[in-house]
């Protein structure tokens, strides 16, 4: 088997069906290809739905959220392919896009992860490519208020990778975990996903530890795919963010071993971003950005 897509599945079952549907508008891959949705303790009966829809379909899970690292290696444990792909279920992917993103790693046997082009509902370019927090780079996110206020900033621009050219393949620090594949060999090198990520950051921690053993780390244009981003979470917008913000300090933590006195800002820089994140509801305007055009 080529290619393992693994989709981590949480109450998405609005979004599964229409997931599972664009995998198959991808020519040529029955033989290559072997698709698994681990379910993380949904409520929504979307496994059940999804059974019965997609029975051809390998189905995983437990009856509690373990968290995405946790799950994603609960399924990886289990395959043997030459590639994983993990995908959200609230992603839906144009056709050729696998066949894209597998013959661009085939032709560079260095790229340990890539990731694709991501598309919001409405057409517009995400920025889905990350350089790696730093102490001075964080409060320039994609979240944070200094963009909201001045979304062109230089800072904000550089983090979020809008300085470089997006009409091709381009080598990044990190790239989001909702469409991103995986060689196993670097995989085996490097080791597994982190558990201690419950949600957000376990991307730049593996991408991080790819780089420091030689891998790269790619983002390869025309490899669209529109992502519902965040819609889940519309109704809880509060546990999300506080994943984020844990994440980022065990980011730091783990790689930066930062003083006393620096942990102690970071939880209250960190601290103060939750609660602008939380008391604005800038979740929603996040997930549908409108600082960001399409491209011709």
């Amino acid at each position: 088997m080529q290619l393992n897509i693994v989709i981590i599945n949480y109450n998405s079952k609005g979004h599964l069906k229409n997931c599972l549907e664009s995998i198959c508008r991808n020519n040529g891959l029955a033989d290559k290809v072997r698709i698994i949705v681990y379910d993380n303790g949904s409520t929504d009966n979307s496994l059940a739905y999804a059974r019965r829809v997609y029975p051809k379909v390998q189905y995983m899970g437990n009856h509690t959220n373990l968290g995405f690292a946790r799950a994603v290696n609960n399924v990886i444990g289990n395959t043997k392919s030459e590639y994983i792909l993990l995908l959200n279920p609230d992603v839906v992917m144009f056709p050729m896009t696998i066949n894209l993103m597998l013959d661009f790693m085939a032709e560079n046997p260095n790229c340990g992860i890539l990731g694709g082009e991501i598309l919001n509902p409405e057409g517009f370019h995400q920025p889905t490519c990350r350089r790696f927090p730093n102490y001075f780079n964080v409060p320039f996110g994609r979240r944070s208020l200094i963009r909201r206020i001045f979304p062109g900033n230089y800072f904000s621009s550089k983090y979020l990778y809008l300085d470089f050219d997006y009409t091709k393949p381009q080598k990044v620090d990190f790239v989001e975990g909702s469409l991103l594949m995986i060689r196993r060999r670097a995989l085996e090198q490097v080791g597994l996903f982190d558990e201690g990520f419950f949600l957000y950051l376990e991307d730049a921690d593996i991408c991080y530890r790819m780089k420091n053993s030689g891998w790269d780390t790619w983002w390869l244009p025309k490899t669209y795919a529109i992502h519902y981003r965040g819609e889940n979470f519309r109704k809880d917008n509060i546990h999300p963010a506080m994943h984020h913000s844990k994440g980022f300090y065990r980011f730091f933590l783990k790689h930066y071993q930062p003083c006393v006195a620096i942990r102690l800002l970071l939880k209250l820089l960190l601290t103060l971003r939750l609660i602008y994140v939380i008391s604005t509801e800038s979740i929603k305007e996040v997930f549908y950005d409108t600082n960001f055009s399409p491209r011709n």
